[in-house]
């Protein structure tokens, strides 16, 4: 009997967010007063599970592969998932131990300190992934993991023949030179945001991003740009057909943690509903949109209805 068909994997971390605003930056040997009451909420995240949360809820279905810790059911995380449709088949619980943690500091000039506990997702754990959960699967999306993690994800992604999406991060630990490069090369779809291309044309030599299409197997390469929108880059018969897609404007930006994963979702649920590579860029912008009014990074995810009436109003513009 063949497993039901999944539109998307996930790898990447799991993170139980604690957002920590401060009044000035932290500095050793001096007490920072803590603005926002909402520092002891958990806001339930990572990147894999942002993105397959979005998903979920623009109807699709989108599966995280991932490990937890005992404290799966009283954190709340479970009924989190549950609550948003994500399918729970990828996720293993771990004895004795926790789920990992992230303390976000953002200072009133908008810096910020990452201090994380990896606990069930630290490597150590690491081990095979089953052959079932890569059956009927569209797009395996890597995300920053442990290497383990991410090697096993995307030599299984290879043997069941299922196209990369791959989320470039800055973090050597977890794509360390070869990796990377295997990466970059063998993905369907690359996106970045403009630091992280940087980092790609100099660590492959070269002046362009653009040139990776020459070496590599990529039919779509995105860089964001952040309040400058992002760009495309589109492999097509005749050359590469370039696009600059502007953003979708947010009045009072709240939070920005998570409007990375909210673009790649929403490009992602228009890639695999057959839409241009320009028309799954708007989308992405438009769910940026939403993710960066509120705080923690799956509290605001639209209806697959709000997503596409908002990037219809922005194209109208």
């Amino acid at each position: 009997m063949s497993r039901r068909k999944t539109d998307v994997l996930t790898s990447g971390y799991v993170s139980m967010d604690h957002i920590i605003r401060i009044a000035s930056p932290a500095r050793i040997g001096f007490t920072s007063l803590v603005q926002n009451q909402s520092n002891v909420d958990i806001n339930y995240g990572g990147c894999s599970v942002n993105i397959a949360y979005a998903l979920c809820r623009l109807g699709m279905c989108a599966l995280p592969i991932l490990r937890v810790g005992e404290d799966f059911v009283s954190n709340g995380f479970k009924q989190f998932l549950v609550e948003g449709n994500v399918p729970l088949d990828g996720i293993t619980e771990i004895p004795d131990e926790k789920t990992s943690v992230c303390y976000l500091l953002q200072d009133n000039h908008n810096d910020h300190i990452t201090i994380f506990y990896p606990g069930a997702m630290d490597e150590k754990y690491a081990g095979p992934m089953k052959d079932e959960m890569f059956e009927n699967v569209r797009l395996g999306v890597i995300t920053v993991a442990p290497q383990k993690d991410n090697r096993e994800f995307f030599n299984q992604c290879k043997k069941h023949n299922i196209p990369i999406v791959f989320g470039m991060k800055d973090d050597f630990d977890a794509f360390p030179e070869e990796f990377l490069k295997t990466l970059l090369t063998e993905s369907e779809i690359i996106f970045s945001n403009e630091v992280e291309r940087k980092i790609i044309e100099e660590l492959l030599g070269m002046d362009d991003i653009e040139e990776l299409f020459r070496i590599g197997k990529a039919s779509i390469i995105v860089t964001t740009l952040g309040k400058d929108g992002s760009l495309c880059y589109i492999r097509e018969e005749d050359g590469i057909r370039r696009e600059k897609i502007g953003i979708c404007e947010v009045e009072h930006v709240v939070d920005a943690t998570g409007s990375g994963d909210g673009y790649m979702a929403g490009f992602i649920y228009g890639y695999l509903n057959g839409c241009d590579p320009k028309n799954c860029c708007e989308l992405g912008s438009a769910l940026s949109h939403f993710v960066l009014q509120k705080e923690g990074c799956c509290s605001n995810i639209p209806t697959e209805q709000e997503l596409l009436a908002k990037a219809e109003e922005n194209r109208m513009k």
